[in-house]
């Protein structure tokens, strides 16, 4: 008779919790999860302090000694390293960044690795710089959603989004007939980038990618459009392999000012 009883109390219980579930999901029909706090605009504000424009004056034939636009780059520590990529500055020592707010800041190479097409300058703006973080580009995963920064066109701190194309896009040397971009406009020495649909434009190169959390996970550094207008894919260095030029060159001896 108490074993009965048991089973009746038992059986009373799991029916109570059953009604309570049932209730709960009735009363949150229809609720669609909430997206996280701020979606992408605090990622793309803190990016937006940290993006520059690298310009340099009286070159490429100008005369009137204006600035001339080269490309994007991104501060990556709060004392004022920056990097680009490589080919947007070649071996120019010495260059100008603009910052989203107008401010102006003298930047210096303090070493590059042509190999990867990544260049670290090192600015000396007289206050603390907003840094962006990297995340790990080994576990970056085809269809997540980035948005991409640079300063296309004089634009600083431009925004633009879109997904993961695909990762480990690999690419062959030009003259390779078995590459599908051969003879196209693509060339970079990066043998695996990762492909974006994020606008890349003129002035683009070396803006940082960013994943949802606001974190590097790529640098822009080469776009294939194939002359179609509107069209185009563009391709990333790993934020890993940025990161580890970045350490190299902290690591490198630093040459010393000459004493006058």
């Amino acid at each position: 008779m108490r074993t009965q009883q048991l089973l009746y109390a038992a059986a009373g219980v799991v029916v109570f919790i059953m009604l309570l579930l049932v209730g709960w999901g009735l009363s949150h029909r229809g609720e669609r999860p909430a997206p996280a706090r701020g979606g992408f605009v605090s990622a793309v504000e803190r990016a937006q302090a940290a993006t520059v424009m690298l310009t340099v004056s009286g070159s490429g034939g100008n005369n009137d000694g204006a600035p001339m636009q080269m490309g994007s780059g991104f501060v990556v520590s709060a004392d004022g390293l920056v990097v680009t990529a490589a080919h947007v500055t070649g071996a120019i020592p010495v260059v100008n960044l603009v910052f989203a707010d107008g401010t102006v800041a003298r930047a210096e190479l303090v070493g590059a690795d042509e190999s990867v097409d990544v260049a670290v300058f090192r600015a000396t703006p007289g206050r603390q710089l907003t840094a962006l973080s990297f995340a790990d580009s080994n576990q970056v995963k085809a269809g997540q959603p980035v948005v991409l920064m640079g300063a296309p066109y004089g634009l600083v701190g431009t925004a633009t989004s879109g997904i993961v194309s695909a990762v480990n896009r690999q690419i062959g040397a030009p003259m390779d007939e078995d590459d599908p971009f051969a003879g196209a406009a693509l060339r970079g020495p990066v043998k695996a980038y990762l492909q974006t649909d994020a606008a890349l434009t003129a002035g683009g190169s070396g803006g940082p990618l960013l994943n949802a959390a606001g974190q590097v996970i790529g640098m822009a550094s080469a776009r294939e459009s194939r002359g179609e207008p509107g069209a185009g894919l563009a391709f990333a260095i790993p934020s890993n392999v940025v990161r580890d030029v970045i350490e190299r060159v902290k690591a490198a001896p630093q040459p010393q000012p000459t004493p006058r």
